[in-house]
């Protein structure tokens, strides 16, 4: 993962933030752990917990980033203010993603597995092809225990247990949701539900 926090007038020079796994640093590339001048730091890192979790506070742009690791995987989540995030023009190089997976990184692996995972009907001639050591239903069971609400984290972490076969995932998206929950302000947001086959759907923004 790799997070540049740009320059900005008065408030602090640019700041490159790197980490890989079993490589969470609790600073920036150049050492420091905050920007800007003064006491109070428009920019900071805080350590949660050593090597596991750290949190970035960028007040300066009103952004809060989390940076986990669990198991072998990192894991990102980050606050921001929807103008900040939806100023998006083609002709910018480094952006968030705010338009969904690209379709060359989807995967689908011609078994119905997409489909079965969110609730859709499969031909009877297709079967899910899930990693050894689990089924649709043990992942499901699985995931179940950690979210009881089937919103996109639990079948994400459905999904992924299918795919790769790796327990960690069910707590990669247990740590997504509790991000959520103390990220986003609004608690009738914290569960996002998929959109169903008829179009009804449900509110994502």
């Amino acid at each position: 993962i790799t997070i540049i926090f740009k320059a900005h007038h008065e408030c602090t020079d640019q700041k490159v933030y790197q980490a890989v796994t079993d490589d969470l640093p609790a600073a920036f590339v150049d050492g420091t752990t905050s920007g800007g001048d003064g006491d109070i730091k428009s920019l900071h890192i805080v350590e949660r917990e050593s090597g596991r979790y750290v949190e970035m506070h960028a007040r300066y742009i009103g952004t809060t980033v989390f940076v986990r690791q669990l198991g072998r995987y990192l894991t990102l989540a980050i606050r921001m203010p929807e103008d900040l995030a939806m100023s998006y023009e083609e002709s910018q190089d480094l952006q968030l993603c705010v338009n969904g997976c690209p379709l060359s990184e989807c995967i689908d692996d011609g078994q119905g597995q997409v489909s079965a995972i969110l609730g859709h009907s499969l031909p009877r001639t297709t079967s899910v092809q899930a990693w050894p050591g689990y089924t649709l239903e043990t992942a499901s069971t699985q995931c179940h225990e950690k979210m009881p609400v089937k919103d996109i984290y639990f079948q994400s972490c459905v999904f992924d247990l299918l795919t790769t076969g790796d327990a960690n995932f069910t707590a990669a998206a247990h740590s997504a949701l509790e991000d959520v929950e103390a990220l986003h302000p609004r608690k009738e947001r914290w569960h996002i539900f998929p959109s169903s086959s008829s179009g009804g759907g449900s509110d994502l923004s």
